[in-house]
């Protein structure tokens, strides 16, 4: 028998193109005695083809998607979210694809894939809904990476948002990761929402200062400090101590993101320092400046 007789009879059958047939002849030829091949080969090397062209197409689509949010620069938490989402259903749209050209039902395969998700998400309810939270994060956006957030106890800078939990960077250095369900369900406060943010500095005067030329010469040096907000504008609010003297909280509004808080800071302890001595370079008597704080609330 030639080569030529081998291969046409081997190829009955098999499918039309010649690649295919060639290679489903040479399965038939090295299958056992008595059985025929053709059919599910045919059907293997058709689900093979459908797997093949569904992951070509999903990684088609993922580098359009993706090239589209690059340009509409989108946050690239939010990209990463639909890299994975549209990985996910390449995948299962490959596995429905190739269990279908292997002669199964379509309808089954979608109903077993749903009774298989029911099963899953019932024994899975917690990390489902810490997904679920994630995803609505990723899309709402109530915080982003580099963010100063607090969450309940929970304070720092958001160094990531997964589709499970989020990591912050504490102050202390630390890594907090937290349930994405805690960030949705509970309440955020973002510091780094906007541009300015309240501090705050005191001064005491002691008992008998005259109170009214000190508080005009603190504002006057507030107003020659240039990298503090005009708007809105600083306040200046005296508080009687049981001892008898006074504080005067010093509130300011400063742009965190262009001036460093802590040599803004040093330099309105200073003009503090110089209204409290009538310019003379030293404190008045038992006088005393406390540590700048910042409040990130305003009021």
């Amino acid at each position: 028998m030639t080569p030529t007789v081998l291969l046409a009879t081997s190829t009955t059958g098999c499918p039309d193109d010649d690649l295919l047939r060639s290679l489903c002849g040479l399965i038939r030829d090295h299958a056992p005695d008595g059985v025929d091949a053709g059919p599910v080969v045919s059907r293997l090397i058709g689900s093979l083809v459908i797997i093949a062209a569904v992951f070509l197409s999903g990684r088609l689509v993922r580098g359009v998607v993706n090239g589209a949010l690059e340009r509409a620069s989108a946050d690239r938490q939010v990209r990463n979210l639909i890299h994975n989402l549209l990985t996910v259903a390449t995948l299962v749209l490959a596995l429905l694809g190739g269990l279908s050209a292997l002669g199964l039902s379509f309808s089954v395969l979608v109903t077993s894939f749903g009774l298989t998700g029911l099963a899953v998400g019932l024994a899975l309810q917690d990390l489902l809904r810490n997904i679920l939270a994630g995803i609505f994060l990723l899309i709402e956006r109530p915080f982003r990476i580099g963010d100063a957030i607090t969450v309940g106890d929970l304070s720092g800078t958001v160094e990531t948002i997964e589709l499970r939990t989020t990591g912050l960077r504490t102050a202390d250095g630390r890594l907090a990761v937290m349930p994405n369900l805690s960030a949705f369900n509970g309440n955020v406060i973002n510091a780094s929402a906007y541009p300015l943010r309240r501090y705050s500095v005191s001064v005491w005067v002691p008992q008998g200062d005259d109170l009214e030329p000190v508080i005009r010469a603190v504002r006057a040096q507030l107003q020659q400090a240039s990298r503090i907000a005009a708007e809105p504008p600083p306040r200046v609010v005296p508080k009687l101590e049981i001892d008898g003297g006074v504080t005067l909280q010093v509130w300011y509004w400063l742009d965190y993101r262009t001036y460093d808080e802590n040599s803004v800071a040093a330099d309105l302890v200073q003009r503090l320092y110089a209204a409290t001595t009538g310019g003379g370079g030293q404190p008045a008597a038992d006088a005393a400046i406390t540590r700048p704080s910042r409040s990130d609330i305003s009021t």
